[in-house]
This record gives C-alpha cells, structure tokens and sequence, in this order.
C-alpha cells in the first residue's frame, strides 16, 4: 500500500498537509476554516471524520486557524509541543484527548513521529520527522535557520517537504515595513530560497528522492524563481522538485 501526502494548503493564509498509509490519516497543521477543510480533503477522497489525528508546527494562525471547529467536529487526538499546547488551549474542547511532543517518538498507526525544535517566532515550534516503514519524512515550515538535527533528518530523509519562504532582494525592495521585513529574514523568522537551497545541496545524496517546496510568500517570492534556486542546487540528483502555490491545492503524492 502506498504512503500518500497531500498538499492541502500552503503559505502565508492556510497550511495543512495530510498524510496517509492505509487506514491512518494524520493532518499536519490545521490553517484551513472548516468550510475550507471540508472540500479540500474531498478532493483527497476523504471526510473530517476519517481523520486518525492532527499534529501541529506551532500556533500562528496559518496554522491553526480551523482547530477548534475540527476537534469539535471529530474529536480527534492532538499532538503539539507543550509550548504550543499552552498558546492553544483555549481553542482545545474541554475532553480532547492531547499528547505533548518532546524528544520522544510517538507512535501513530503506522508511523513514528518525532518533533524536531525549530527557530521561529512561536512560543515552542517544531518540525516533524516520519519513520513509516523504511521510508523517513521531514516536514518542516516556518524557521529562520535549519539547526543541526533537522540538517540530519533531512539528509536521512527519502521526502522533505521545507520552507523557501522569499527571495532576498524582492523582500529588501518589497512594500512590507522594514520591522516586518527585519522579521522574516532574522534566525526566528523564515528560509529564503538561498538558505533552502543550501538546506537541499547539504541533503542530496543520500536517498532523497521528494522535495516539496512550501510557506512560499505571495509578495516576496516567486514560484518560478523558487524552483530555479532549489532546482540549481540539486542539479544531477534526479530529485522529484515540487513547488507549492497558495492558489492552487497539491501536489498530490503517491510515495511507493
């Protein structure tokens, strides 16, 4: 049976990535309204109500922007940082039922699921490293520089879905206010298409096959652009580049 991702959402309004093998569908982030959420996963083949669990990066509202109304609605478990867990405790009906990542792994059906610490603009936000069988995923969103152990994960990874949030020189002649653009290029604020560039050449090589590239900014960057970058850096790697949109849902993978 084939592990599926499906790219729900991405970028800077909604972030939601689900991941299946078999009867286990675990949702990454929770950005997308339930009236949103709804249709999306529909065109995945799926209802709320098939959903195993929902794992969140961290707190801001791309991320979390449907979590009340989908724990509600299907009472599924959720899994965050504690830190995390605390920014969203209001929006956490009374009886869910919560697990705290740490440096533990957590199992989920068929998957192994580790939180990585990840710098970010959050009260404790993490990216996740998937052990399904042979096969290790990283999905890691939202970051201002790549830290060691996700470095290794990545490198150890068969598909790697990672932030290249900007292009450097369309943010510094870009409208956003200068304490905004300090923000997003700082350690806690988000990749540019050179960081993840390099992030990519460091980790090709040694079986990865995938790479999505995600949280593409609409006014800082360009998908074309973003390609071109990462495509560079993995020249002659036969590596599978894919690159998100925030008008656009997929890609659809099938990881055999």
């Amino acid at each position: 049976m084939s592990l599926q991702i499906f790219i729900l959402a991405s970028g800077s309004k909604a972030n939601a990535v689900l991941l299946c093998e078999g009867n286990t569908r675990i949702l990454i982030d929770a950005g997308l309204g339930i009236r949103s959420l709804v249709p999306a996963l529909g065109t995945a083949g799926l209802r709320i109500n098939q959903l195993s669990a929902v794992l969140l990066t961290h707190e801001h509202t791309d991320h979390v922007r449907g979590l009340n109304s989908l724990l509600s609605h299907a009472g599924l478990p959720l899994y965050a940082t504690a830190g995390t867990l605390s920014a969203v405790e209001w929006m956490i009906p009374a009886r869910s039922k919560v697990t705290a990542m740490d440096e533990n792994t957590r199992e989920i059906g068929p998957f192994a699921v580790r939180a990585i610490p990840v710098p970010h603009d959050a009260a404790e936000p993490c990216a996740y490293c998937v052990q399904c069988g042979n096969r290790q995923l990283t999905f890691a969103t939202d970051l201002g520089e790549v830290p060691a152990e996700l470095a290794d994960a990545l490198a150890h990874s068969g598909f790697a879905m990672l932030e290249s949030n900007h292009d450097v020189k369309m943010l510094r002649n870009g409208s956003y206010p200068e304490f905004l653009k300090e923000r997003i290029r700082s350690s806690s604020g988000h990749l540019s298409n050179t960081q993840t560039a390099a992030a990519l050449k460091a980790a090709k090589g040694n079986g990865l096959a995938t790479v999505v590239l995600a949280h593409l900014s609409d006014e800082n960057n360009d998908p074309a652009l973003a390609r071109r970058v990462a495509a560079k850096a993995l020249s002659g790697s036969g590596i599978a580049l894919h690159v998100t949109t925030r008008s656009t849902i997929g890609p659809f993978l099938n990881l055999e």
